[in-house]
């Protein structure tokens, strides 16, 4: 008797977490983030995506909820005649966007060209968004070619360190602290004076940058300052 009787409580106890376990959580859901033809996602939230030049392009990501930081590159291969090929590939470029929990979104380059002589000048600056619906909640020209915006000043002040070239990684870094500093039209009301007050407010704009930096993203801004 006394065996049957813990065998039903071991019973019962399964029941109940078998029923606790089919009683759905509230909690967040995931994020799915498509990546349209010849976009190669470099770097996202300040971490470097690195994927094989052997391999096929990654088509989908899955993120959680929030604001996030993409940086990417136009990437495309051309077959021309005569067995010829140009592999075309844009500088890095980097948008922020917040993403809503159980939502798809899409990562485009608009109006990408067919043409290949137009696609030469199109991979000179493209534009990367972030779509829903055909919708674009988020977009970003490349400044490839126009280092312009927050980092401009702060890149000539201490030897190009932050010159938005290159590095995916650093880049998509510069964008989320971007975030946290004043728009880019309020720093240019303030910085009509001398050009020493525009070079203390660069230096103080590095130093906030320093700041919310992580240890290992300060060693690797050291390193890059004594080159």
């Amino acid at each position: 008797m006394k065996l049957n009787n813990a065998l039903l409580k071991k019973l019962a106890i399964s029941t109940l977490l078998i029923g606790a376990s089919s009683i759905p959580m509230l909690s967040q859901a995931d994020v799915t983030l498509l990546v349209d033809d010849h976009i190669k996602v470099t770097a996202i939230n300040g971490q470097e995506v690195k994927q094989s030049a052997f391999q096929p392009l990654t088509k989908q990501f899955t993120l959680a909820p929030g604001q996030h930081a993409i940086t990417a590159k136009y990437d495309r291969l051309y077959d021309l005649r005569r067995d010829e090929h140009d592999y075309l590939r844009s500088g890095n470029v980097s948008v922020t966007a917040q993403l809503a929990d159980n939502q798809t979104y899409r990562l485009t380059m608009p109006n990408q060209p067919e043409d290949y002589t137009a696609a030469k000048e199109y991979a000179k600056s493209p534009t990367l968004a972030v779509q829903q619906d055909d919708v674009v909640i988020a977009s970003q020209q490349s400044m490839s070619n126009n280092q312009g915006g927050l980092f401009s000043g702060l890149g000539k002040a201490i030897g190009g360190v932050f010159s938005g070239s290159g590095d995916a990684e650093l880049q998509n870094q510069q964008t989320i602290a971007a975030l946290n500093q004043p728009s880019v039209s309020t720093q240019s009301t303030v910085q009509q004076g001398t050009s020493v007050d525009n070079s203390r407010s660069t230096l103080d704009q590095f130093m906030q940058i320093w700041l919310q930096a992580t240890p290992a993203e300060r060693e690797k801004m050291s390193q890059w300052i004594q080159q």
